[in-house]
């Protein structure tokens, strides 16, 4: 059976763009790796998750032009 984290990985892999879906969906998902004991920042699922709200953040140009950032929002 698959675990209910595991379908949301998979739909939001397919090309979700709702920054909020995605974070509300890994909040649930580190919620039930840890009521299996596990941890959340390990979990395959969570990281798919986290990569595809990461992409649509555009945090790799936050890691290019990080001062930029912190300047913007000081």
């Amino acid at each position: 059976m698959t675990k209910p984290r595991n379908a949301a990985a998979f739909d939001i892999q397919l090309g979700a763009c709702n920054p909020s879906g995605i974070a509300h969906a890994i909040i649930e998902a580190c919620k039930e790796v840890r009521e299996e004991g596990g941890n959340p920042c390990t979990d395959p699922a969570v990281q798919l998750m986290a990569h595809q709200l990461a992409w649509i953040c555009s945090v790799r140009d936050v890691d290019e032009n990080y001062r930029d950032y912190v300047e913007k929002i000081a």
